[in-house]
């Protein structure tokens, strides 16, 4: 590509201009030389600019995308770089150039799809760039989506105009080949402000999406709605390589091949095509500045002249003074609006909520009905229990487990507490539409202001937005911190516990020192020593007034495993000599038997149970025997002389025991579940 010889740093020297009076906000006083694209929306005008530039760069998706005039300067450039006026940073990676465009935008009209004239300045350095400077505007539409205004279409037509009835303002008129030119849009809109075609130059896309046997010949040759400045075709990417992130010289070499192999295009291809585009406005534009500089000249120094003379005149103080009043209306208006003082409005016969209640309702309704998340129904118990009963089933390995897990009842808490992040997330998202509301509401109130009224609202947006980030990192991190640390010993979930007879289970993790001081103080010890659970570990119990304690060992260095309250105990199978069954009502213990150290052991446990009111059965040898055999079932009858149907009914009673005991472990978990994610 070729640059306009001689007249290199004109477009850069008006674009200069551009910024500058867009920092003033008199960028619309001035008409500046520059050209407008326009076009409906999907009409392929975003895919053009990125051609250009040679990155996807520019946001994409359905309904309105351009809410906000883009100017995009182009500079020709050693490096690749792209920079916002509005930004200090340099940006070299144009994804995150296309997320700061929608950042940018929403700051200015929140995320309800509403449209602003005040521009972004996009500057992209490239050496595959001619200098060029052209005005991406929101397509043309017609009907509103979502929360747009039902002006929608007036509005965006207003803005239009406002740039393109400039006779310094060169049009880019683009139009899909797949609509009839009479129904062009972009070509109603030039027209209007550019009867003769003088200042508009016509872009034809989609060409290769014509119908079998159709072509835009006569169009491109300017046969037909001719213009002065004729048109020029081009091919887009299609979605498909868009999504493929299909490379643009890969692109830019398809095109060119469509145009000198199309049996119809190849006599123009030439002068067809995304480069032989960007050339073309590049020298336009250069020539249509040098022919607007004396007029443009002459008005710069008669609007010069005019501020000097109003500077004049300017009085500090009182406009000092209707500033402050301004700002200070807008704080009452917002204040009653959330505090509920102003009026009460009637919306077709009906009271209206105010955004304040709208926020409260929010907060006080919609959060505590939907528990933030978390559902603990009927209908969704099935997939409570199954959560359980699969954290139960992988806490332990390949290793059985004595007592529910406390793995599993950590395990299923944090998963449930990491669901409330997203529906935390969508109403700050709500929240933050709402005081967007109520800004464009009373913001849009100064109508003597123009530019104040743009800049308050650019300024209380970006506001807005900004906490909107960090209340979203804020409460993400507080639920990150409630999922590191499970706080069992809180009151709330305790006394909860305690009023359903579950067994107050105590973390391993808590500090150590503080639970054996905690148990000393308390508790009255009866009895301590050390019992092995039958083909398991050894551990030491302590019984006390209040419940049994279990610990590893008997300093307590490692924390009480368990705590079973007395009335959930039950002692049986006691055989007088060193075992006996320990059972849980209620509790975490079904079924395990005890084996002590001698007899003599033993029978001091069993009188301090029956000490503390607890009854002990006495020995059910067939049952209790069969509990301890370890042997298969074969040798169990052999050993039993038990008949073939006897063994099976133990076999199905066992099989029960072992059901009976893993739905209480399930039930006992849910509980707790429930218990400490409602507290």
């Amino acid at each position: 590509m070729s640059e306009n010889s001689g007249m290199k740093e004109i477009i850069l020297k008006i674009n200069k201009l551009q910024e500058t009076f867009k920092q003033l906000n008199v960028h619309m006083d001035i008409d500046l030389p520059q050209i407008a694209v326009v076009g409906i929306q999907s009409s392929g005008k975003s895919s053009v600019l990125e051609k250009f530039v040679g990155r996807d760069f520019l946001p994409r998706g359905t309904g309105i995308v351009t809410r906000r005039p883009l100017i995009l300067q182009l500079i020709h450039h050693n490096f690749e770089y792209a920079k916002f006026d509005h930004s200090e940073k340099k940006f070299t990676n144009f994804e995150e150039v296309r997320k700061e465009i929608e950042d940018e935008t929403d700051r200015v009209t929140g995320k309800s799809k509403g449209i602003s004239n005040l521009p972004i300045i996009l500057k992209v350095f490239s050496p595959s760039v001619l200098n060029l400077t052209l005005i991406d505007l929101p397509g043309i539409t017609k009907v509103p989506i979502g929360d747009q205004p039902s002006d929608i279409e007036h509005q965006i037509r207003s803005m239009i105009f406002e740039y393109i009835e400039k006779e310094t303002c060169l049009i880019l008129a683009v139009t899909p080949a797949t609509i009839d030119l009479a129904n062009s849009e972009a070509l109603k809109i030039a027209r209007e402000v550019d009867p003769k075609g003088k200042r508009t130059i016509g872009v034809i896309t989609k060409l290769d999406l014509m119908d079998e046997g159709t072509n835009a010949i006569e169009i491109l040759e300017n046969k037909i709605f001719p213009l002065d400045r004729g048109y020029v075709g081009v091919i887009n990417r299609s979605q498909k390589n868009i999504d493929a992130r299909q490379d643009m010289k890969t692109a830019a070499e398809q095109e060119m091949k469509f145009f000198r192999s199309h049996s119809i295009y190849k006599k123009i291809s030439n002068r067809m095509g995304t480069g032989y585009l960007q050339e073309v406005l590049n020298k336009q534009l250069t020539e249509h500045i040098i022919q607007s500089l004396p007029e443009m000249k002459k008005k710069m120094k008669k609007i010069l002249n005019g501020i000097e003379e109003e500077l004049k005149d300017f009085d500090v103080e009182s406009n000092v003074k209707a500033l402050n009043g301004i700002l200070a209306s807008i704080k009452r208006d917002f204040q009653n609006e959330m505090g509920g003082h102003g009026p009460l409005v009637m919306k077709e016969g009906d009271m209206d909520l105010t955004f304040g209640t709208k926020i409260k309702n929010i907060f006080n309704e919609i959060l505590l009905a939907e528990n933030f998340g978390l559902d603990f129904s009927p209908e969704s118990n099935n997939q409570l229990i199954k959560d359980i009963e699969i954290a139960i089933r992988n806490a332990t390995g390949m290793y059985n487990s004595i007592f529910v897990s406390e793995k599993a009842l950590d395990h299923v808490i944090v998963s449930y507490i990491n669901k409330i992040k997203e529906p935390i997330v969508t109403h700050v998202d709500q929240i933050s539409v709402i005081l967007q509301k109520v800004v464009h509401k009373y913001v849009h109130k100064i109508t003597k202001y123009p530019k104040l009224k743009e800049e308050l609202q650019r300024m209380l947006m970006t506001f807005i937005m900004e906490r909107e980030n960090l209340c979203k990192e804020r409460l993400i991190e507080m639920i990150d911190c409630e999922m590191a640390y499970i706080n069992k010993i809180h009151e709330d979930f305790k006394t909860l516990r305690n009023e359903q007879n579950d067994n107050d289970s105590i973390d391993e993790g808590e500090d150590v020192a503080t639970i054996t001081e905690s148990v000393k103080s308390k508790y009255e010890f009866i009895y301590k020593g050390y019992m092995q659970i039958y083909r398991d570990a050894e551990l030491f119990f302590l019984l006390s007034a209040d419940g049994l304690f279990i610990f590893k060992n008997e300093d307590q260095r490692d924390g009480i495993i368990n705590w079973t309250p007395l009335n959930c105990l039950n002692i049986s199978d006691y055989d007088r000599k060193k075992s006996f069954k320990l059972t849980s009502s209620g509790g975490k213990f079904i079924y395990k038997v005890i084996i002590c150290p001698t007899p003599e052991v033993a029978k001091n446990w069993i009188d301090c149970f029956e000490k503390v009111g607890i009854s002990v059965r006495q020995n059910s040898p067939s049952l209790f025997h069969f509990s301890l055999n370890d042997r298969n079932d074969e040798e169990t009858k052999l050993a039993n002389g038990s008949p073939k149907n006897t063994l099976m009914k133990k076999q199905v009673k066992n099989k029960k025991i072992k059901k009976n005991s893993a739905s209480s472990d399930v039930e006992i978990v849910r509980n707790l579940v429930e218990s400490y994610l409602t507290m």
